[in-house]
């Protein structure tokens, strides 16, 4: 292994140490349950379709733009877990602290944080006074994904530049 790969895969795994089990207490245990679900498939659905009904054209206009960026980059999320099979970190590290069971045995990407950023990014460049607050709760999902022990900090890396690639495809294609 090379010296670059060996240094992301032991910063990798102290992160998420750092994370999962420096950080643990009850009061975390509910708020990062909670947040997480910022990234679900339920509130990816919710969200673009309560815009999408509004009768505001920016709101509709956005809702548009998120339908298709969710739609394409959660695509590559499915496939690039299934293409590359990395296990979660609760599958193959004993002393993580798992708090979200899953049902997708892979870690890589993030597909929580690739929706979350992929939201986030469509919400604050139709609302840029806001954006600090969507890239601020996008982030705690993200961060939420290696709390729980679901995911390894390099999934999530790998979630966000999904999304915003697919973010910057959209003005290409839409606008």
């Amino acid at each position: 292994m090379s010296s670059m790969t060996n240094y992301i895969k032991i910063s990798d795994l102290r992160v998420l140490r750092l994370f999962n089990q420096g950080w643990h207490c009850r009061v975390l245990d509910i708020f990062m349950n909670a947040i997480t679900l910022m990234g679900s498939v339920g509130f990816a659905i919710a969200l673009p379709l309560t815009l999408l009904l509004s009768h505001k054209e920016t709101l509709v206009s956005a809702g548009i733009r998120m339908a298709m960026v969710l739609a394409c980059s959660q695509t590559v999320v499915f496939l690039v877990k299934r293409m590359v099979h990395r296990p979660r970190p609760f599958k193959v590290l004993a002393e993580v602290i798992n708090l979200k069971p899953t049902n997708c045995p892979y870690s890589l990407p993030s597909g929580h944080t690739s929706a979350a950023f992929s939201m986030a990014f469509v919400l604050a460049a139709s609302f840029p006074g806001l954006s600090l607050i969507f890239y601020f709760l996008a982030s705690l999902v993200g961060l939420s994904r290696v709390y729980l022990g679901v995911h390894y900090p390099t999934d999530v890396m790998v979630g966000l530049v999904t999304a915003y690639a697919f973010f910057l495809l959209s003005a290409r294609v839409l606008f």
